[in-house]
């Protein structure tokens, strides 16, 4: 089993969620990983240096638009060392490549280190206007349509490529009338088995009373099973809950 840390925060409600991999047991060796899976909107928030590219002048007068979706391998230093179309007219993807050559990212760094990472990044085309008055405009898409290869995940030392649990459906905790207003946190280590279901709950720590809301909800969360080279495999979470009022 591959643990997993999932850190849930909440104020009255949850707000968020966040994934990352436990340190390793100490009886065993560490790796750092040689590149991990990171969502296209962690990638926009590292943008140092943004290029669009140009609206092609024959799209523009053939009317030519929509969505062009990269799949990237960002180096160590952030820059774009890779990139691959996975959707996108091939005009508009050629118009793309260009602009993809001088973006730049802040590193992303794992305990402090620099590593490498996988994402995606996408550009909108769109036009308006008519005939000669048409006018081309271009914008960074801010969300990208999920699609499964990229699930975060990391390569692991041994360069295989392990997808972290994806939360499918099931409802998020909610406090009792009587708890509103007041802060507690629960913090549980949870299994998730090759069907994507909870198989354990184990409780470490947490205010009584926070405790059976919080193991109620989770009992009922589905997930995406943990993929180790592309089969499911059972998956240990750290999951904590956190409530009170937003500071």
């Amino acid at each position: 089993m591959i643990r997993v840390l999932v850190a849930l925060l909440a104020f009255g409600s949850v707000l968020g969620l966040t994934q990352e991999p436990s340190p390793p047991p100490q009886n065993q060796t560490s790796h750092t990983p040689q590149q991990i899976r990171v969502s296209g909107g962690v990638m926009a928030g590292l943008v140092e240096r943004k290029v669009l590219p140009e609206y092609p002048e024959h799209a523009m007068r053939t009317g030519i638009q929509g969505d062009v979706i990269f799949k990237i391998d960002v180096d160590e230093t952030g820059k774009i060392v890779l990139s691959q179309p996975v959707e996108g007219d091939p005009l508009l993807v050629a118009a793309s490549v260009e602009a993809l050559r001088d973006y730049r990212f802040r590193p992303y760094q794992l305990n402090g280190t620099p590593i490498r990472v996988e994402s995606q990044l996408g550009f909108h085309f769109a036009l308006n206007g008519k005939g000669d008055e048409v006018k081309g405009q271009v914008e960074c898409m801010s969300t990208i349509p999920y699609r499964p290869e990229f699930r975060t995940g990391v390569v692991n030392g041994q360069g295989t490529v392990v997808l972290w649990p994806r939360k499918l459906s099931g409802p998020e905790p909610q406090l009792p009338a009587e708890l509103a207003g007041k802060s507690g946190s629960v913090y549980l280590t949870v299994t998730v088995g090759v069907d994507g279901k909870v198989t354990d709950i184990k409780v470490i720590a947490g205010e009584k009373e926070f405790i059976d809301p919080v193991v109620g909800a989770v009992k009922q969360f589905t997930y995406e099973p943990q993929l180790v080279g592309g089969v499911a495999a059972v998956a240990t979470i750290d999951a904590s809950y956190h409530f009170g009022p937003q500071r």
